[in-house]
């Protein structure tokens, strides 16, 4: 059998799979002990590879993946220790444990959370990698899912801490008490602002009396005809 030499993509996924689990499995088993921990490394092995298949080429795909599944089988040996005295005879791959890994191996690389993480990965390695020339007088913003994600979380941190910094301190108490002007009578709540008015308005208070003001104007007028005299110049 000749050894993969071709880049890794999605349709040639299965294919890699068919010609390499194989020697793996037995070899990924020889390590890990037990079935369980055997099919957790290998399937994410193949998920990690494909990952990174960017930047792996063809001829180096192999050489990438034996490295990747010897790490994530001394990895789950550490983490997930068998008891003392416990032993495990060999074990071959069959054709149901085959089709299992391959399933859950297209399953995770077809959610919508890991083409989400892998489309923001890559997206943020394009703007670490790309160069940026700067003109003069001139201003260039690219917007990416990175950066709206970014500006989305930067404005729910400043909503909630603009809404924590004003309701917080009244929580217990009102902004403006209800009881502010109370004893005050409705009368002199709305006629004592008459003062500021540009008008010269007197409030006059229940107890004082109103003068006449009939007679008074009547007065006047009468004493304005009676004080008056003809002249030589009216006709």
């Amino acid at each position: 059998m000749e050894m993969w030499n071709k880049r890794l993509n999605r349709e040639n996924l299965t294919e890699f799979y068919n010609e390499t689990i194989e020697m793996v499995y037995p070899s990924t088993y020889s390590i890990c002990k037990e079935t369980t921990r055997t099919e957790q490394a290998i399937v994410k092995s193949y998920v990690d590879v494909f990952q990174q298949r960017q930047n792996i080429p063809g001829e180096e795909v192999m050489y990438v993946f034996g490295d990747i599944l010897l790490k994530n089988a001394n990895d789950i040996v550490e983490k997930y220790e068998l008891p003392e005295g416990l032993t495990f005879g060999e074990r071959n791959l069959d054709e149901y444990t085959r089709n299992s890994m391959l399933e859950k191996i297209s399953s995770k690389i077809d959610s919508k959370g890991f083409k989400v993480a892998e489309f923001i990965s890559s997206d943020a390695k394009k703007i670490k990698n790309g160069k940026v020339s700067v003109k003069p007088n001139s201003f260039s913003l690219t917007i990416t899912p990175l950066l709206i994600f970014h500006m989305v979380i930067l404005a729910l941190l400043i909503w909630g801490i603009s809404y924590a910094a004003i309701t917080l301190p009244y929580r217990k108490n009102a902004l403006v008490s209800e009881k502010i002007n109370d004893s005050v009578p409705m009368q002199e709540k709305y006629v004592n602002v008459l003062d500021y008015l540009p008008l010269n308005i007197a409030f006059l208070e229940n107890n004082e009396e109103t003068p006449d003001t009939e007679n008074t104007e009547s007065g006047e007028l009468e004493a304005s005809f009676a004080t008056t005299e003809p002249t030589a110049t009216k006709g």
